[in-house]
């Protein structure tokens, strides 16, 4: 009896490891299945590409979807190959939303969430392939990575991977827009296109390991060979998490020597370093930004302490404000104030009356404090206190005859003392 049941035992474990076995050759026939079809549909983009140009400023005209399914999987690879942990899916998210303020929906039907340097908040699209430099990230949910729309030829090294492509290239060409030059490359170039593989290669690859797997070892490459999308995290997305990212931001603004009145264009620039309106009409208010500008900032040394103040004095001017609400400009108002009325007590500045008295008395009719009382300070401790003190000072210009309009920061840096 035993040896009947040790029989049958035995052939039905042969049975369930003989199903097994079929099973996982089944699911390997099955994966070889898809990667010759995935190679077939990446060899085809290939040809169909190089016979029609590649052209960056047509893509919105004739590339599409398939163009950015087979970028992807090759993209994967190369990321894949060159140590890029893949992150879990809800840390991708997080990262996704604090670095660029977009929300993934993964419940979505689309590949691919686009992200728009100028117009941030644009609805979640499948693919937009307008040539238009950095302006369009692709944030590809499937594989938990960013890119950048390119022509497979300039990622992919496709003359040793498909030599029988090559009968396409003879009489091929792309041409590029880079930095505003038209330029004809022949894809048999081959020197030209390795040039540009390995920098968008390098990119793909730096841009990943530096955002989503804090691999901060990629930041020097960054900011000398990709800066513009590195100064853009902060400008453009308000990104403020990265301390060295951030005071690298502010140490490359342009702001000159400050004398009396300061360019708009340079105030505007500070302006997007200072705060970030979200998608949902929110300010934020970098405390992060106005934390450093703190660090870097002495008696002798006061630059931007200088430049914040005569930033809030042209609220209502800079060009960058126009579509801001009293509300919102308001937000911006409080924070900078609370910032710089800090000084106010400080014996070593003697600046008084530059923030929060230059404000009431010449800046706010009681629209602006009305939104203060109304939002409760914004939990800010001593703005009540500090402001209702501003408002019982007498005017320190208000007899001043050398003033011919509202004084600037200057004027007060100059007149003003410490307070007692």
């Amino acid at each position: 009896m035993k040896t009947k049941l040790l029989l049958i035992n035995t052939i039905t474990l042969f049975a369930i490891m003989n199903c097994q076995e079929k099973k996982e050759v089944s699911l390997t026939n099955k994966n070889i299945e898809e990667k010759k079809m995935e190679t077939s549909k990446i060899k085809d983009v290939l040809i169909k590409q190089i016979k029609e140009g590649a052209s960056p400023e047509y893509w919105g005209e004739t590339y599409g979807k398939e163009d950015l399914d087979a970028l992807v999987q090759i993209e994967d690879t190369i990321l894949k190959n060159n140590g890029y942990k893949t992150p879990e899916i809800d840390v991708f998210n997080q990262k996704i939303k604090k670095i660029f303020g977009r929300i993934i929906d993964n419940q979505s039907e689309n590949s691919y969430l686009k992200i728009d340097r100028y117009y941030k908040c644009n609805k979640d699209l499948e693919y937009y392939p307008t040539y238009m430099g950095f302006n369009y990230i692709y944030v590809a949910k499937k594989y938990n990575f960013i890119t950048q729309f390119e022509p497979l030829p300039v990622v992919l090294d496709y003359q040793k991977i498909y030599p029988e492509v090559l009968k396409y290239e003879e009489n091929s060409y792309m041409i590029d827009t880079a930095d505003g030059e038209i330029e004809v490359l022949m894809w048999k170039d081959v020197n030209n296109l390795l040039q540009k593989r390995n920098f968008n290669k390098q990119r793909l690859i730096s841009r990943n390991k530096y955002l989503f797997t804090d691999d901060k070892s990629q930041f020097p490459w960054l900011v000398t060979q990709d800066e513009f999308f590195m100064r853009s995290l902060v400008t453009d997305f308000g990104y403020t998490e990265d301390k060295k990212l951030l005071q690298w931001a502010l140490e490359n603004t342009h702001l000159p020597f400050f004398y009396t009145y300061a360019k708009d264009d340079d105030l505007e620039e500070l302006g997007k370093l200072l705060w970030t309106k979200d998608c949902n009409g929110e300010i934020r208010v970098h405390q992060n930004t106005l934390d450093i500008l703190k660090e870097m900032s002495t008696p002798d040394e006061n630059l931007y302490i200088m430049y914040v103040a005569e930033y809030l004095t042209n609220l209502e001017h800079l060009n960058a404000n126009k579509e801001l609400s009293d509300a919102q400009k308001a937000k911006i108002a409080a924070h900078l104030m609370y910032w710089g009325e800090q000084y106010k007590y400080d014996k070593y500045y003697d600046y008084n009356q530059m923030f929060m008295g230059h404000f009431w008395h010449y800046m706010d009719d009681g629209t602006y404090d009305k939104e203060f009382k109304k939002n409760n300070y914004y939990g800010l401790p001593k703005f009540k206190e500090w402001y209702e003190a501003a408002k019982k000072e007498k005017d320190l210009f208000l007899d001043d005859q050398t003033i011919p309009d509202s004084p600037q920061p200057l004027d007060y840096e100059f007149k003003a003392e410490p307070i007692k």
